[in-house]
């Protein structure tokens, strides 16, 4: 496979903050500013704006960082307009489907000729590699697992790309930037927690097939140019 190499939406998620700087935003800073559902279960909404963050600079073609501040008021006016968390004893958080309806929502209001869909198949690399390649980075689910009880690890581990530390992916939507081929191993390059990692599309893909509806629970949201 052809290495991928998207530094321009690498590029297109930073977010700057005094003299530090994130690769997309982080649902932990809205602990302190009283949201505490966005803190624990707003990773949806973090990855639609991390979207929508690499859409409109592109749009206006726009290298300018933007302010932690910045983003973060958008996040709100997405939350209140556009995306509701749930936070129930069967579902905490966002659905695919409800990503898929809320910023569906929101290209007809700003009158954008895209549709997002919420992918309900395996095999997701070949969408993911036609999306980066038009432009556009990619919300990929990892979804819960009914029989996690039962097991001593979680989801899916990812390599932090700046400090090598692993994080478990679980129940959370990120944002795929970049997707690359690495000692014949496919990896997919994505901002969570305002930080780079890459994760194991192999990995990815068992743990798809291996969790109980899988294809639903973990998947992307499709998003198309019409």
């Amino acid at each position: 496979m052809p290495p991928i190499v998207c530094k321009s939406l690498e590029n297109d998620l930073l977010i700057k903050n005094g003299s530090e700087y994130y690769t997309g935003g982080n649902q932990s800073w809205f602990f302190c500013l009283g949201y505490k559902d966005i803190a624990e279960y707003g990773c949806g909404i973090i990855a639609i704006c991390n979207f929508l963050l690499c859409f409109w600079r592109a749009e206006y073609k726009s290298k300018n960082i933007i302010s932690k501040e910045t983003f973060t008021a958008f996040v709100m006016y997405i939350y209140k307009k556009y995306l509701y968390i749930l936070n129930n004893p069967f579902i905490k958080g966002l659905t695919g489907f409800k990503l898929s309806k809320g910023i569906n929502k929101y290209f007809r209001d700003n009158n954008i000729s895209m549709k997002a869909l919420w992918g309900k198949r395996y095999n997701i690399l070949s969408k993911v590699q036609k999306s980066l390649k038009d432009g556009l980075p990619v919300i990929l689910g990892v979804g819960p697992d009914a029989f996690a009880f039962l097991k001593k690890k979680k989801g899916i581990q990812a390599l932090d790309i700046d400090n090598g530390s692993i994080a478990d992916i679980y129940a959370h939507y990120v944002l795929i930037y970049d997707c690359k081929e690495e000692n014949k191993e496919i990896f997919f390059y994505i901002s969570s927690w305002g930080r780079r990692y890459k994760l194991s599309y192999n990995d990815f893909n068992n743990y798809q097939k291996k969790t109980l509806f899988g294809f639903i629970l973990s998947n992307i949201l499709e998003i198309q140019k019409v």
